[in-house]
């Protein structure tokens, strides 16, 4: 019994940094100019992107940190 509880929790914690790594991986895809910022020109190629801009830039700063953009998804996933 114990050791099913290690191995889901190995699973468990392996599947959260899986999902971070993919995050991180998503934004830094987006960001065409690696200046660690999403702007709207560069999710003009992506309208169902841009659509939500307004709501990930929590700052109202024109620009989307990896910080806003994290926080957007995993709030809104669940």
């Amino acid at each position: 019994m114990k050791n099913r509880l290690v191995i889901l929790a190995v699973l468990l914690a392996t599947s959260f940094s899986a999902i971070a790594l993919d995050v991180k991986q998503r934004f830094d895809h987006l960001d065409s100019n690696k200046d660690g910022y999403l702007t709207k020109n560069e999710l003009d190629a992506q309208p169902q992107l841009l659509k939500q801009f307004q709501r990930w830039d929590t700052d109202q700063d024109n620009r989307v940190s990896l910080v806003e953009f994290k926080n957007f998804l995993t709030i809104n996933l669940h």
